[in-house]
Parts: C-alpha cells; structure tokens; sequence
C-alpha cells in the first residue's frame, strides 16, 4: 500500500472503517440490489478500461480511489491494469466484497451522514465517483431530498477534493440536472404534476431544468469548491455511456447524439451527464 491511511476505527466484516460505533453503521440500510450488483460485475471492467483508463493514463496517474465503488469490479479491474486502486462505499456492500473474497486492503467503509474518507490529505492521483452525487443529501438514497442537501453536497465533494494530490485530479460524472431527460432514476419525491404527467406519457423521468432538484449540475460543483484551487473542464461521455436503459429504437439516435455534441455544449444543458474532470491547482 502506498497511500496514507489515516487512524481507523473497528471493521464491518473484516474491511475497516473509521467509525468506533462499527455496530451502528453496520445497521445503516443498504439500497445495492442484486440485479445492480450483477450489472456492475458485467459493465464496469469496460467503463474502467474504455473510459477511466485513458484518462488516468494521459495525466500520469498511478494512485486512483473510487468513491461509491460497489461491488468493486473497477477498483480491481484497475489493479490488475497495473493501478495502486481503492474504493470506498456503504457498509452494505461488504457482503459483495466479501463473496468475491476482495482484499480489505483496498476497500472501506465510510459513513453516509458523517462521511469522512480514511485517507490522509493529497493521497492520490486521480479520484473518481460516478452516479453517486445525486443521492447524497437524500433520506432514502434515492431521489428524497433533505433540506440541507446543497450544504451535505459540498462537504461530500470538499472532503473528496481533499485526497486529490496537488495537480492530480478528481472526475466526477452523474446525470445533468439541466438536461430534461432522466434515463437512470425516477422522479425527485418532490415533482410537480406536470412532470409526473409527462414523465408517465414518455416511460422516462422528465424534469424542469430550474429550481431545486435531486440531480445537479456544473453549477453546482463550481459553487461547492468555491474558494479551493481548481480548474474544470467538461468531458464528453462518448465511450461512457451505452445506453442500456434508453428503448431500444432510440440507442442508435441517443448514441449518435453523444458523439456529434460540440465540445462548446459538453458544459451546458445539451450534455445529458455531467463529466466534470477537476484539476487540484493549489496544495
């Protein structure tokens, strides 16, 4: 191990947390369903070496953690390409790492109210976190929102941003809250109905791209690290995405769409996922 670890608590199921109460987070719900964690264990190799890979290798990255890691088929696709990988995520995942025997080493435990990451400042390269944003702040892990979840956001994403070397980066990717088309979640709790109307016509979530909503956008990560060092740049999701969950007759029209979006549009509304890769600019 080459990164810094800093001073744990007890362990959920031998893979260790820094929670002393391991008892209590253990009990905390745990939303992974099965069919999810077999399309994890079926996609992720390929978004990890189509998508990820490229990246980490163009900035010379050789540590990488992933926050909202799951079952962990990233972490260890990433290891067996030669990456020093780690993952993070709920105490309910435990049960998938340990039926594939995964190495405690490289997984942990983190609290979803109090997060903290056992990871001293600076530790890696590059960190990621994919379609995990949107369901901190909410009371259900889904589409629930708190009243404070802009205030629970900010610490989530500060406290990612502190494990990124200065100069290494951080991409953090999930559904734009300013495109009106959801593929991936239903409805925020709190919709109005117009949009369960339209929403129920369609088959697919459509939202309002003003106001509060569960999802969010570039915005909103440039409001929540204001004042930390940081440069960001939007990212195409070509080689990302490959539209599982839109109909069938419409993959070929959605693909293309993706590939022919200008990269003027990719920090705007137009993009339907947020990819922000942020550079850590200052120590």
């Amino acid at each position: 191990m080459s990164v810094r670890l800093r001073p744990l608590g007890q362990a959920i199921d031998g893979y260790a947390t820094l929670r002393h109460d391991a008892t209590a987070l253990a009990a905390a719900p745990d939303t992974t369903t099965e069919e999810y964690s077999q399309d994890q264990l079926q996609v992720n190799a390929r978004i990890v070496r189509d998508y990820l890979e490229p990246i980490a290798r163009r900035s010379g990255s050789r540590t990488v953690l992933d926050v909202g890691c799951g079952v962990g088929k990233s972490v260890m696709t990433l290891v067996e390409d030669g990456f020093d990988a780690y993952g993070v995520d709920l105490p309910g995942l435990t049960r998938y790492w340990r039926r594939q025997e995964l190495p405690p080493g490289r997984f942990f435990v983190v609290d979803p109210l109090d997060f903290e990451l056992p990871f001293e400042t600076g530790s890696f390269d590059l960190v990621f976190s994919l379609g995990v944003i949107e369901h901190v702040g909410t009371s259900d892990g889904h589409a629930t929102r708190r009243n404070d979840y802009h205030a629970r956001r900010q610490a989530w994403l500060r406290e990612i941003f502190r494990t990124v070397k200065p100069g290494g980066d951080l991409l953090v990717g999930g559904p734009n809250r300013n495109f009106p088309l959801d593929f991936s979640h239903g409805l925020d709790t709190r919709s109005s109905w117009i949009e369960r109307r339209l929403s129920g016509i369609v088959g697919r979530s459509v939202h309002r791209v003003w106001g509060d909503y569960f999802l969010w956008g570039y915005g909103d990560v440039s409001r929540y690290l204001a004042g930390l060092g940081f440069e960001m740049m939007p990212l195409s999701v070509r080689g990302l995405l490959h539209f599982g969950r839109v109909p069938p007759g419409l993959r070929w029209l959605a693909a293309a769409y993706v590939r022919g979006l200008p990269r003027a549009l990719l920090g705007t509304g137009f993009n339907p996922w947020v990819m922000a890769l942020i550079r850590k600019t200052d120590p």
